[in-house]
């Protein structure tokens, strides 16, 4: 009797061991899911201010583009003048 009340005490601690490393992935797998919504957030993010940051850098070179020619071309009339 006494080494099937043995095992019964073995059973009964490997089922609690278990329990709590299957708690500890419902855990982990939660955790995972949130992770991976931020990162999908996070990435919109960033591809949205890539994107604004790429209109701004083309808006600054016709900008500069606009200012290097009027420049050019009053340096032109004060040299023909």
């Amino acid at each position: 009797m006494e080494v099937l009340s043995l095992l019964e005490k073995k059973i009964t601690e490997l089922l609690n061991v278990v329990k709590d490393r299957n708690s500890r992935i419902a855990e982990l797998t939660e955790e995972n899911r949130q992770l991976r919504e931020k990162n999908d957030v996070l990435e919109t993010m960033v591809l949205k201010e890539k994107d604004e940051l790429d209109q701004e850098k083309e808006l600054t070179k016709l900008v500069v583009d606009g200012l290097i020619k009027n420049i050019d071309s009053i340096c032109e009339s004060e040299n023909q003048q």
